[in-house]
């Protein structure tokens, strides 16, 4: 597992699972344990933990989104030193800035 965080915080796996599953589906698993205090009422243990988990998460997804952006750039490194279209890899770019600009936004919105 840390060899595989490692190469993950490295950029060094594939663009396509990095960014689907570490950008993507990973963010969205981590926030199940948190769907029931969207109805209001929870116990105050179970309101502890979410405050805990929600930092947790958000310490997850820099990691992923930074682990993330290095295997776009590495994508778009080899795909120009091949002389082929970095598409792909310049949308990923773009697309986990937008998700740390709304990682962000969520943070200030809960403590403002």
């Amino acid at each position: 597992m840390e060899k595989l965080l490692k190469e993950y915080w490295e950029g060094n796996i594939p663009l396509v699972k990095s960014y689907w599953i570490g950008c993507i589906l990973v963010p969205i698993v981590l926030t199940i344990p948190m769907w029931p205090a969207y109805s209001g009422s929870v116990s105050d243990g179970y309101a502890t933990f979410v405050i805990v988990w929600f930092f947790a998460m958000l310490a997850a997804n820099v990691f992923l989104l930074i682990g993330g952006f290095k295997s776009a750039q590495k994508y778009v490194a080899m795909k120009r030193k091949k002389k082929q279209s970095a598409g792909w890899g310049i949308a990923a770019q773009v697309l986990i800035v937008l998700g740390a600009l709304n990682v962000i936004k969520e943070v200030l919105t809960l403590f403002t």
